[in-house]
């Protein structure tokens, strides 16, 4: 006799060490497909208030005028903004997780910053202020965010660190970061449910 209802399977459920090893691993390679995932640097986020930016553009774009995106920048209006790594360490491990996100520079840190990475010497400026550009969680995170830009040698991507307290991630990049599963759950609520199903599969 045909069955017709099946008991459906029980989703899989990936050990913990397991679950931040896919995470943290740049050449782990997802058990259904064979890709490789990169998912520590996989997520990237848009500017907020920013729905649909235009494809990116060279960096010289910024020297036009009017709103523009490339690679590394982006102005809004009169916001100046730079794209950063928001490091999350992960629990168990010695490992981070870089959320790709936007910060926004007043005009004059802007335009030191974009020099001295042309220059490969961003770093000698040392930290500087800027507001989170990307709302972390996308469901519950402020708008706004307090934070510093950390410049890195050679004209690489910078970091970003979140210095106001009450923000949801601020303990998690300054005191232990958080579980794999913790990350996981941070993904989706970005909308990289995609990478999430391959990270479980």
């Amino acid at each position: 006799m045909l069955k017709l209802f099946r008991r459906a399977k029980p989703p899989k459920v990936v050990p913990e060490r397991e679950l931040a090893r896919r995470l943290t691993s740049p050449d782990y390679r997802c058990a259904c497909c064979g890709e490789i995932l990169g998912a520590a640097t996989a997520v990237g986020l848009r500017p907020v208030g920013w729905p649909h930016p235009p494809a990116p553009q060279p960096d010289e774009a910024m020297d036009g005028s009017g709103d523009v995106i490339t690679e590394r920048y982006a102005r809004r209006g009169r916001d100046m903004l730079v794209r950063a790594h928001l490091p999350i360490p992960v629990k168990g491990t010695e490992d981070h997780v870089f959320l790709s996100v936007w910060a926004n520079l007043s005009p004059g840190d802007f335009a030191r910053f974009r020099s001295g990475q042309e220059r490969g010497d961003a770093d000698r400026l040392g930290d500087l202020f800027a507001w989170l550009y990307s709302r972390v969680p996308a469901s519950s995170g402020p708008v706004l965010t307090k934070g510093l830009i950390v410049p890195v040698a050679g004209g690489g991507m910078p970091v970003y660190w979140i210095t106001e307290p009450k923000h949801p991630l601020h303990a998690a990049q300054q005191d232990g970061g958080l579980t794999a599963t913790e990350i996981v759950a941070l993904y989706e609520d970005l909308g990289a449910g995609d990478l999430v199903g391959h990270l479980k599969a």
